[in-house]
């Protein structure tokens, strides 16, 4: 690595593998009474909620027993204040109620062998809503919080919910509900439960449109929620019965991401009603705004450039509360003072060092073989001596996913070592409209591979790309593009890093935890009459066409993509004599979380590369 890097005249990287696996994940920032903020602090395969003073002072940890549920893949809206007691999802499934002081946590009762999740408080703090889950069905159930009583359970005719919210009398609860075999973005709908009577009216969405983040407004005369219905995920507004729904914004870009789970808090209400707070993303730009209720007018605030999550606006309404990460810098949680405009840091997941020399990325676009203009983005490292860099090519999961600017420390990790990223937003990604969303459907494997190999052409025209050292790196299905890409273009990549890749749409269409048990339906089309695409985009069919040295990384315990999925491709492509390497990581799911493994990945991952790629 030392002649490496003198001969490309890099600077002594200062990002290592340790650094990388000691950052901490900051999720769902709450206001909490008395001037603090409660949020969940997740690390090495544990967490806890935190309490931070807003003028600043000690953070407090408040959970311990039982522990909460750390931040995860398909985990979201794990806990919720009150004015004197948060209740959150401990490990196991079931929920903890504590004192905003700290303390034991009192177990509420909820049925054996389930999840409770999306816990939510009642205005009045009595009462908890939550989202129910025993893995087959889900439903909703209301518990008090004062008493030790049953909870009563309101059967969602539905195959899944998430997201549910109170009317500020407490009469009515709203949620977000889907059947198969769509996803929560292809059709879903707004559901509003009457708490007395037992009755629920659908209030928004229908075939063919998709709805999220229901949210009355304090005083009860509007129910908010984001609908694309105008062909993005915008803003709309009801009356508080759901009645006479319409855009409250209507504009080419998107106000949330997809629900994929509970927990989403991309926008909020003023406490006087007469305003929302949204966070929102134009063609791949993300900026908060301010709206006026009365007359739909859209006011940007000045905010660093990044991602924001969790938006919250205080109870006196004089500030906002945060999660935020940008190009450059780690996962905080942050405050602004609306009356000065200031923002300021309240927490932050970072290690010493591992900010400094992190660049941001350009947004670039390209043109598919069908015209189709395609957004990603480019980091590029910073050499001393003008050399065209071996280029990385890092595929988002999902594959309803996005690529977006917050700080990634495992690619600023491969830049500081003289590697360009390419992160591309091929169609299907989210973020752009539900056109380019669903433009997906029936092509998963084929059509989006067409736009990221398009992407790797346009940025080897630029010239400072080295085309002959392209590597395709990506997780699930950024892992399956990996596989993909390899196949189908067998003569344009030196290696492949697969990180628990679909490589057998038969396995995953028989393996696959429940909410994605369907999905292949809508990328590549229901069994059996669509048999003969599930082969065609099986990689595991074709590994006579894959040439490249290949990794692969797999979560030993991986209920999305089961590691016989990794496990048949390695002992086929082994039994054919080609370089391929299997990592599987005990204890492990659908992606990383152990520290210890974090570590292994980034290290293993570098060594492979400078093994194959870069000292060949």
């Amino acid at each position: 690595m030392d002649l490496l890097k003198t001969r490309l005249g890099l600077r002594p990287p200062r990002i290592t593998p340790g650094m990388i696996a000691a950052i901490q994940n900051l999720g769902e920032p709450h206001w909490a009474e008395g001037d603090y903020v409660i949020f969940l602090r997740s690390h090495d395969k544990r967490a806890a909620l935190q309490r931070v003073p807003l003028d600043g002072g000690p953070l407090l940890q408040l959970t311990s027993d039982p522990p909460a549920t750390p931040a995860a893949a398909y985990a979201g809206g794990l806990f919720d204040v009150s004015e004197d007691h948060v209740v959150y999802t401990a490990e196991g499934g079931g929920l903890a109620l504590m004192p905003l002081t700290g303390g034991p946590g009192r177990a509420l009762a909820t049925i054996a062998g389930t999840h409770s999740l999306a816990p939510t408080f009642s205005p009045s703090g009595t009462q908890i809503a939550f989202v129910s889950d025993d893995g087959q069905t889900a439903d909703l159930g209301v518990v008090a919080t004062r008493e030790r009583a049953w909870p009563r359970f309101h059967a969602a005719d539905a195959d899944f919910v998430i997201d549910p919210a109170w009317h500020p009398a407490e009469t009515h609860l709203a949620w977000v509900e889907w059947d198969v075999p769509n996803m929560g973005w292809d059709a879903s709908r707004v559901v509003v439960g009457d708490l007395t009577t037992g009755a629920h009216r659908i209030v928004a969405g229908d075939a063919g449109v998709s709805v999220t983040q229901p949210r009355w407004s304090p005083d009860g005369r509007h129910l908010a929620f984001l609908s694309d219905r105008t062909g993005y995920l915008n803003l709309w507004l009801a009356d508080g019965d759901g009645s006479r729904p319409r855009p409250l914004v209507s504009e080419a870009g998107e106000h949330g991401p997809p629900p994929w789970v509970s927990g989403a808090h991309s926008y909020d209400w003023a406490p006087d009603s007469r305003s929302i707070v949204l966070g929102r993303t134009l063609a791949g730009s993300w900026q908060l705004a301010i709206v006026d209720v009365a007359s739909g007018t859209v006011r940007e605030l000045a905010a660093p450039a990044g991602v924001y999550s969790s938006i919250r606006w205080s109870p006196d309404g004089h500030a906002l509360l945060a999660g935020y990460s940008g190009p450059t810098t780690a996962p905080q949680v942050v405050v602004c003072d609306l009356r000065t405009g200031a923002w300021r840091v309240l927490a932050s997941g970072a290690v010493g060092g591992i900010q400094d020399g992190a660049v941001a990325p350009q947004t670039v676009t390209w043109p598919a073989a069908d015209g189709l203009e395609i957004p990603g983005l480019l980091y590029l490292p910073m050499l001393a001596v003008r050399e065209r860099a071996p280029l990385l090519v890092w595929v988002h999961g999902g594959p309803t996913g996005q690529s977006t600017p917050a700080f990634n420390p495992v690619i600023q990790y491969f830049v500081q070592r003289g590697w360009a990223v390419l992160l591309p937003n091929h169609r299907g990604s989210t973020g752009y409209g539900r056109a380019f969303t669903q433009a997906e459907h029936g092509e998963w494997g084929r059509a989006d591979m067409a736009d990221i190999l398009a992407g790797v052409d346009a940025m080897i025209a630029r010239g400072d790309i080295d085309p002959d050292r392209v590597v395709p790196i990506g997780g699930s299905a950024g892992g399956y593009a990996v596989l993909q890409l390899l196949v189908l273009y067998p003569d344009r990549f030196r290696a492949g890093v697969d990180l628990f890749g679909v490589s057998d749409h038969f396995e995953l269409a028989r393996t696959c935890h429940r909410l994605e048990a369907r999905y292949l339906d809508q990328l590549i089309g229901p069994l059996p009459d669509s048999y003969p695409a599930y082969r065609d985009r099986s990689p595991l069919y074709h590994l006579d066409r894959i040439q490249a040295p290949l990794l692969i990384l797999q979560g030993a315990d991986d209920p999305v993509v089961v590691p016989a999925q990794a496990q048949l491709i390695y002992d086929a492509l082994r039994a054919q004599g080609r370089p391929v390497e299997l990592q599987l990581y005990a204890g492990e799911g659908h992606g990383w979380l152990q520290a210890a493994t974090v570590r292994d990945y980034v290290q293993r991952v570098d060594t492979f590369l400078q093994t194959y790629v870069l000292l060949r």
